[in-house]
């Protein structure tokens, strides 16, 4: 099964059409990050059986907008595992944001308990909600082949070196663009990696 990991297109918010602390409902895609959104369909080859976002209206749209340029109709299923970090009191920053690039950059190197804004998420509670998500998709769409999964930017890249790490296989330490999929392939074996670290993660958490 592969899992495709969607970042939404550019937002309003990014492209500084809207102030940072706007409401989600009009933190809505740019013209720019439509078209991203476009481009990344038109390049797509294969199939979705399933379709999963955020709880976020850009990741939804972003949903609506890959699906409508394929000519693909299914439903969009709002999964709240899939959404923003929670920044702590940077919630509503720019994530660039020196202390928050001190955080990732930390987390980065194994610290899975420094929090983003002291009261946001750390590393940790980050990886299991989205590994939780791939083992419940695993068991619950093993008859299918590609899913859809439309998140954010740092989390995607924060799931996907976990993801390489424990199955030995090789990450980059960037970002994920705008609109730019990642895809993480699962099988039985993967799944028993990811469930153990589920365990570990949980056995030290403090």
């Amino acid at each position: 099964m592969k899992v495709m990991f969607l970042r939404h297109g550019e937002s309003k918010r990014q492209a500084k059409q809207v102030a940072l602390d706007a409401p989600d409902a009009i933190n809505v895609l740019s013209d720019i990050g439509i078209e991203q959104v476009k481009v990344a369909a038109r390049a797509f080859h294969g199939n979705i059986d399933a379709v999963f976002a955020s709880p976020y209206t850009r990741t939804q749209l972003t949903a609506r907008i890959f699906l409508q340029e394929l000519g693909i109709k299914k439903p969009i299923i709002i999964d709240e595992r899939l959404r923003e970090i929670d920044y702590g009191y940077h919630n509503g920053e720019i994530p660039k944001k020196v202390e928050l690039t001190e955080v990732a950059i930390q987390q980065a190197a194994g610290n899975y308990e420094i929090r983003f804004g002291q009261t946001g998420e750390n590393k940790r509670e980050i990886v299991t909600r989205f590994f939780e998500f791939l083992v419940d998709i695993f068991n619950k769409y093993s008859e299918t082949d590609s899913i859809l999964a439309v998140s954010h930017g740092r989390a995607i890249s924060i799931l996907n070196h976990e993801f390489c790490e424990i199955n030995n296989m090789y990450s980059e330490h960037g970002g994920t663009n705008n609109a730019q999929i990642r895809t993480i392939e699962l099988t039985p074996e993967r799944i028993a990696n990811i469930i153990q670290r589920l365990k570990t993660l949980t056995a030290n958490q403090h």
